[in-house]
C-alpha cells in the first residue's frame, strides 16, 4: 500500500469516510456529486482523495441538495492520519 505525501493518507483510504458511507448507502456517484457542485469529473475526484480541497460552499451545495438530512460536520469528518 503507498502512502501519499500531500493528503497523509494510504492509498484506498477514504478522506472523508462518512460522506463515502453515505454516498454508498444512497447510490450517490462522485458524478452526482460533480454535477451538484459544477466541477469536473477529474476535478472531483481530486476534492475526494485529498489533492484539492472543497470550498465551503460546494460542501453546503452537497449537504444541501443531496443530503439534506445531514450535517456539514459529519458528512465532512476528516479521517485521523
Amino acid at each position: 500500500m503507498w502512502y501519499n505525501i500531500i493528503s497523509g493518507r494510504k492509498d484506498g483510504e477514504d478522506m472523508f469516510p462518512n460522506l463515502m458511507a453515505e454516498m454508498k448507502r444512497n447510490n450517490i456517484k462522485q458524478d452526482d456529486i460533480a454535477k451538484c457542485i459544477k466541477k469536473c469529473h477529474s476535478n472531483t475526484n481530486f476534492k475526494f482523495n485529498g489533492k484539492a480541497e472543497f470550498t465551503l460552499k460546494e460542501m453546503q451545495e452537497i449537504q444541501k441538495n443531496i443530503f439534506p438530512g445531514l450535517t456539514l460536520d459529519y458528512l465532512f469528518e476528516r479521517k485521523e492520519k
